[in-house]
């Protein structure tokens, strides 16, 4: 709803909608809004990020998965770091192809020069990052850009204070940086903490203003006590504010990881009229698409019989009971005890969709579904507050005489 509530405010009528990447998501949507741009479906973009989440909930999912810092300090890359601390808040950028910019006479901010996109795949499980598939969202960045990482003087980390995620997220980019040396990098979860959808646009935003500024902010806290994997990297950690000297353009890169394996990074360029030159893309011609594979799961046995006649009064609506083949699905049983309903069956059609499918290239296979809010996810939240809502009996509550 907020793209739908903007969009209504604003009296906008092009493509509006919502997505959820975890704290990849505000720049998942800034790759989505310039595919509206190249594909000329759109002449101006806003991609935007927002978290003001139930603050229990989402103390209480962090806590659970030992994520959320007991000393209630965000230290990024510090040796002792003991998780994240959330933060709330909103960015906003408008985007829109650089030639109609300059044409119009528009104040400039930045070019995109690339996003890159992945997610990790069959990885060691939903809570542990992988970094290979950081490492496939960066190269197909500077693939995109068309340049490679070796003009990048600045580097916006997700790290947000996990000592296995930022050791991870140091592992992939030494990787795509291994021949760099000196490569400076900070994180602006040190100075808000982490906005988690937000998070994206909120370093996009601190790089704009940092290339602005011709100065390479610090990352807090960590001077005393930096990660040891740092000092065999190509990178230096950007402990104390610094000017910002560049050979050509300012380059940055601006990486946002989310749970579950979802991988971003986007490579800003200040914007330089006599230096930058950024190839304009061409709407692609109209092309057909073949189905290929299909799959209804419902309550009814014969889902093309339901169609063909009127159920009975006595069919059934709701399914009682979701059954998924463990070969089939590579999901540990344990995990699937607590999956919602609705989880679980999205996974019974999709397996069912791509078993008659042809083979599925790893690399190259994306998977968008639309699903809506499960109310299951407020029952633990609902159990931690029912007794001070309950407690003097609210006037909402009818009680008996």
């Amino acid at each position: 709803m907020p793209a739908q509530l903007a969009a209504r405010a604003l009296g906008l009528q092009g493509p509006a909608f919502c997505l959820d990447a975890a704290c990849a998501s505000s720049l998942y949507a800034v790759k989505l809004a310039c595919d509206q741009l190249h594909d000329g479906h759109a002449d101006l973009m806003m991609a935007a990020g927002v978290n003001r989440g139930d603050d229990l909930f989402l103390h209480m999912g962090f806590t659970a998965l030992n994520a959320l810092s007991p000393t209630g300090r965000s230290r990024p890359f510090h040796r002792e770091a003991d998780g994240l601390i959330p933060a709330e808040g909103a960015a906003c950028v408008v985007l829109k192809r650089l030639d109609d910019a300059v044409r119009d006479g528009n104040r400039i901010l930045g070019v995109i020069r690339g996003i890159g996109l992945s997610n990790d795949g069959r990885s060691r499980g939903f809570l542990v990052p992988d970094a290979g598939g950081q490492e496939r969202a960066l190269a197909a960045a500077y693939t995109q850009a068309g340049f490679g990482p070796e003009t990048v003087s600045l580097l916006e980390c997700h790290a947000t204070g996990t000592a296995l995620g930022d050791a991870t997220e140091i592992a992939s980019m030494g990787r795509v940086f291994a021949e760099l040396r000196d490569v400076p990098i900070g994180s602006l979860k040190s100075n808000l903490g982490h906005l988690i959808a937000a998070a994206g646009l909120a370093g996009m935003v601190k790089v704009i203003q940092a290339m602005a500024a011709g100065i390479r902010p610090s990352t807090l806290h960590a001077d005393a006590a930096p990660l040891d994997v740092i000092g065999a990297s190509p990178f230096r950690l950007l402990d104390r504010a610094e000017p910002w000297e560049a050979e050509g353009p300012r380059r940055a890169g601006i990486s946002a990881f989310g749970f579950g394996g979802n991988n971003a990074h986007l490579v800003l360029e200040e914007w330089r009229p006599a230096t930058v030159s950024v190839p304009v893309a061409v709407p692609p011609p109209p092309f057909r698409v073949a189905v290929v594979g299909l799959a209804v799961v419902t309550a009814a046995d014969d889902f093309a019989a339901a169609l063909a006649a009127p159920p009975a009064e006595d069919s059934p609506r709701a399914l009682d009971s979701i059954t998924l083949d463990l070969a089939a699905t590579r999901v540990p049983p344990a995990d699937l005890q607590h999956a919602l309903p609705q989880q679980l069956l999205a996974m019974k059609a999709v397996a069912r969709a791509v078993a008659d499918a042809p083979a599925l290239p790893a690399a190259t296979t994306g998977v968008l579904m639309g699903m809506g809010c499960d109310a299951e996810v407020a029952r633990r939240g609902l159990g931690v507050r029912l007794a001070d809502l309950c407690a003097p009996t609210p006037t909402w509550i009818s009680v008996p005489r």
